[in-house]
Formats: structure tokens, sequence, C-alpha cells
């Protein structure tokens, strides 16, 4: 059975040649993050009872086995002449670390390298996996992703036996895609060429109740479908994420060799930086004291020495991860009619369907996972609302012993880092998200998710820099367009080192006493503050622009007294709210939602319970 292939950079997808293979001289090493096999991780989760490489090479003399950085075989190779190869691991007396192999080129005109690392297990799991992509508008994503599972993936079904056991659903929130014609007709060749018949490939319109609507949407149609197709898994991805479609490959792989006691166990999905290719912002995540934990961002891939750190090369993981639904691959014995996520439209769901079912535990796997643009390089925005509702809902949910100082406090802390940095908007946000919250369970899943949206993006709407000319003189105009040109030059790793450092939020007393300057005269300075800046940046600033270096978006925002009085209300209120209703509603969630995450409830919540009749 194929585990892995033996993955090359790619225009398109990852052309970064150290995340495959580091070269000096005329000997190539393959250790690089997607061509290493990880040892523990079989040993401990699957039911692998042997590995071999298989390799069709021309044009190298030599190739080496190698654990961690020991050789363990070397053989002579027929360099001109193309010839298959397979090579055996010892991997029965070998109980971690990882295995690799290493080539020396020849003096040959033309190199040929292809292969896969197979595995031997005596009886491999039935396995039949459904990707579910949620989308909302975005065509042009969708169109590259088809394009790329067609042609790599699809079209190699008769040398990928993954292929013949994957199906693609692509939940449409925006019930759009059907009128593209581009993507319709390649559907169509997809699905022409199954020689097993039936849809490789299928379209569901739905109702626009955001990601947690769209992939619950997903699981709803496995759940009806799993003994007619057989289904046993679905893997959940967003549709604008950037992927090599070998992640199918070696999700089919695992699965099909899990051992008994893991089969129900949860694949997550690494998230890497489509700007950075080679930077690992995620390998599993944990939710604390209202917080997303992450003890390794932006880990550097291109270094063996990263890549083989215990992080990821060991089995066991310090706390209780859950992944994030840009790429996560669920058991259909866990995804069940009575199991579902709650209707969160976005942020959180991820985050509470992985503390609910972390009983069946997580693994991540090297080359499982996708790539992704940056969450910091935007202001939070609207997202701010739902960050606070649904952190509140998970926290009342699995934190049930946290205090009401504790929900002030942090209430509190949100509407000053709004405040602080003239975003007035955000921190009104931050109060509407605690009183929602305490509207209960009831509340949340009587509303329609889309005019919620709507009304809540319409509060913190940022335009195009270009608008600042009505508001900047010439000359203010030009020197914060210096300004922003000057950031994305500068712009790098340690700009976002930098933001991620616990020191980002750290400020002196003379701004913590001053509340950042408010105090204090006013600085008339203009001054361009991005979304990676801390807040305390703004410091005795009169008027800032606040910009998005990379969407082109920015405005100016001032130090306006009677917005800080309005905001402060925004504190005494907040603590009535906590007071008055956060114990309740936190109990009505934990109680209660069984009530909003069966399929009965998501079937009326989406409207398809009316299509029955």
């Amino acid at each position: 059975m194929r585990l892995q292939t033996i993955l090359l950079p790619m225009e398109g997808i990852c052309n970064v040649t150290e995340m495959y293979f580091h070269k000096a001289g005329s000997r190539i090493d393959f250790d690089g993050y997607f061509n290493l096999f990880y040892i523990e991780k079989r040993k401990h989760y699957t039911e692998l009872q042997g590995l071999r490489l298989k390799l069709t090479l021309k044009g190298y003399g030599r190739v080496f086995l190698m654990h961690n950085r020991q050789v363990l075989k070397e053989e002579i190779l027929r360099e001109h002449i193309e010839t298959e190869y397979c090579f055996e691991f010892p991997y029965f007396h070998t109980e971690n670390g990882v295995f690799w192999f290493a080539l020396e080129e020849a003096d040959c005109d033309e190199k040929i390298m292809r292969g896969y690392y197979e595995g031997f297990v005596p009886n491999p799991r039935a396995v039949n996996l459904v990707a579910a992509i949620c989308t909302y508008k975005r065509e042009s994503y969708i169109l590259r992703n088809l394009k790329t599972i067609r042609e790599q993936f699809f079209c190699r079904s008769e040398e990928l036996d993954a292929a013949t056991h994957m199906r693609l659903w692509l939940i449409d929130n925006g019930k759009t895609l059907k009128d593209q014609k581009e993507i319709c007709q390649l559907i169509t060749a997809v699905n022409a060429q199954n020689s097993n018949g039936g849809e490789r490939i299928r379209i569901y319109p739905n109702r626009n109740a955001g990601g947690s609507g769209g992939f619950t949407r997903g699981m709803l149609e496995a759940i009806k479908q799993k003994e007619r197709l057989g289904l046993t898994h679905i893997l959940l991805m967003d549709d604008d994420a950037l992927f090599d479609p070998d992640l199918f490959v070696r999700v089919y792989g695992f699965l099909s060799t899990l051992k008994e006691m893991y089969h129900t166990i949860t694949l997550g999905g690494t998230l890497l930086r489509e700007d950075y290719p080679y930077i690992q912002q995620a390998c599993g995540e944990w939710f604390d004291h209202f917080a997303v934990r992450n003890e390794h961002p932006l880990m550097d891939l291109r270094f063996y020495q990263n890549c083989t750190s215990p992080f990821l090369c060991e089995s066991a993981y310090g706390q209780k991860r859950y992944s994030g639904w840009w790429c996560c691959c669920y058991s259909l014995e866990v995804v069940k009619s009575n199991n579902l996520p709650i209707p969160l439209f976005l942020h959180h769901d991820d985050i509470e369907f992985g503390i609910r079912n972390r009983k069946n535990g997580i693994v991540f796997l090297n080359g499982v996972g996708v790539w992704h643009k940056g969450f910091e390089l935007t202001f939070t925005g609207a997202n701010l609302y739902y960050d606070v509702r649904n952190s509140l809902i998970t926290t009342a949910l699995y934190e049930p012993r946290r205090t009401t100082w504790e929900v002030k406090k942090w209430i509190w802390k949100r509407i000053t880092a709004a405040t602080i940095e003239f975003r007035y908007a955000e921190a009104k946000l931050v109060y509407q998200g605690l009183i929602d919250f305490c509207k209960g369970p009831d509340w949340l899943y009587s509303q329609d998710p889309e005019k919620l949206n709507t009304a809540v993006r319409s509060q913190t709407i940022l335009p195009q820099i270009e608008d600042l000319k009505k508001e900047l003189t010439p000359d203010e105009y030009d020197g914060i367009l210096q300004e922003i040109d000057q950031y994305r030059k500068t712009f790098g790793i340690e700009t976002l080192r930098g933001y991620y450092s616990p020191e980002h939020r750290n400020a002196g007393v003379l701004k913590k006493v001053t509340f950042n300057g408010w105090l204090l005269p006013a600085d008339k300075k203009l001054k361009a503050i991005s979304a990676t800046d801390s807040p305390f940046a703004v410091y005795r600033k009169k008027r800032v622009v606040l910009f998005e270096p990379f969407s082109g978006k920015g405005m100016v925002a001032r130090r306006e007294f009677w917005e800080f009085w309005r905001t402060m209300g925004f504190y005494i209120k907040a603590s009535r709210t906590v007071d008055r209703h956060y114990k309740r509603a936190a109990l009505e969630y934990r109680e209660r939602l069984g009530e909003i995450t069966s399929q009965e409830a998501w079937e009326k919540y989406l409207g398809l319970s009316e299509c029955k009749n």
C-alpha cells in the first residue's frame, strides 16, 4: 500500500527545495519535511509490518538508505538505464526517528526520479473517504484546486488506490458554483472518467450558515449516504487553501493501516503559510483561559533539525490538541446524527468540536496539511464579535470553573485593546458578543445566520486606501503611502515573530497608567499603524491610519473622547451583564448542547427538512 509519495518542488504549490531535499555537490538528501518517514507515529497508531521504498531511477550512481543520520545501506545503481528498485527498511527493528534516502548523481544528462514509500499490513482497513470543501463565492480558488485534484490525483487512479476510494463534495454556501461553466465542465469530465460509475465530485448548494453550516452540511450528507457509498471518513477543507493532492494518498494510507484501538482517531492537518511556504503556522493547538494556545508557531521546516524535533516526531502531545478545519479528518463513527457542530457561523466551530471529541485522540502527519494566507495580516474587524461570543460558549462548555471575575477581566481587556487603537466599532462588538452569548442557545439557534453576519459586518467596513485622500492633505497622503510602502518592503518573518512574541502586547507603566497616552497631551503627527503592530504603537497619537498592507485597505482613526467615554460605559454594562446572566447562559449551553447539535436540528436550521416535505 502506498503510504506517501516522494515529492519534489512544484510551481503553483511549493517550490522551496529545502522542504523536499537538501543538495550538497552531487549528493541529494531526500530528508526534507515532505519526504521524511516518521517511525514512532506509525508504530504507535498502525498495524504496519514492513516498509519499502520503491524508486524508478536513471542518472544516479548510488542510493543510501538512512535512519536519522546513520547510513543503513548503500547500493550501486544502473546509471544510464531507467530501472525500478525496491529497497527494504528495517521497520520492524526500529522504534523511533525518521527514515529517508539519499541519491548520488551520476554523469548523465537525463535524470529520472520518482517513487513512494510502500507499507505492508496483513489486513488493511476498508476506507472510503469524502473530502468536503466549504465555499462561499470563491470560484477562482475552487477552479484552481479542482484542476490540481483532477490532474494530479483523479487522473492517476490506475496507480493511486486512494483515488478510487475518495469523493469530493463542494458545499456551496453562495449557491453560485453551478453557474460557473468551466467548473461544471471540469466536474463533468472527472465524473465521466470514473469507471465505477457514480459522481466523484458533486456540488451541494447550501444555506449560507457560515463555515460551521457548510461543513455540517457535508457531515449530514456523509451520514445519510454512509451505508450506500460505504463511507468511513470525512475530510474537511477550506476553499481558499492550497495543497498537494498527495495529502489524500497519505490520509488514505494512514487510515487503512490503523490499529483497531485507534480506528476513530482524528487525523489533523498542519497549517503552512502561503507567503512563506516553509513556515509551519500550526500543527495542533489547544484552548485554555479564553485563548488559543500554540507552543510552536512559525516553525521553519527548511531545517532538518526542526523537522526531526520531538514535537513533530513523537506520537504523544503535551496538551490535548484539536485541528483547525482548514484540513481535518474525522471518522464517521465520531461524526454522527447526535454529534454535530454548534451553529456558530464561523470561528470556534472547529475548536469546540475538537475539544468535544478529543477522547478519540488526534495525530498529525507530514504532508497532511495546507498552505493558507496569514490570519494576522488583517484587522480582526467583525470577526471579533464571533471570537468573543464563541470563546464564551467554548469556555462555558469546557471550562465551567471560570469565575465571573475572570470573564469580566477578559472582556475588559478586549474592549481596552480595541479602544486604545481607536477601533471603537470593535469595542462595541466585544460587548455585543457578550450580550448575544448571554441570550443562550435558543437565541443562537433561532437567528438567521446570514442576516446576523451582514448586520455585524456593516459595523466595521474598512475602505480602500485611495479614499484617504478625502480626509488627508496631499502631503499627509503621500507620507502615509511612503510609510505603507516601507512596511511592505521590510515585512518578513521577523515581523511575524514580533507579532507572536509575548512582548507584542506588553507596555511600560506610563502607557498603562495613562491609558496609552489618552490622559496626556496628544502627538499630532500622523502615523500609519498596521494590523501586526502592537496596540500600544498608537501611544499619545491624535490621528493614525490603520492599514492592511496587502489588501489595499485603510482608514483614518482619531482619538475621540466622546468615543472613549462611550466605551467606558461598555465596561460597566459588561460587568452587570456578566453578573446577571453569565452563569445562567453557561449552564444552558452545557445542559442543552444536544438540542442544537443533532441531525434533526441541523436539517431544520439549514432548511433541509423543508425540502423533504
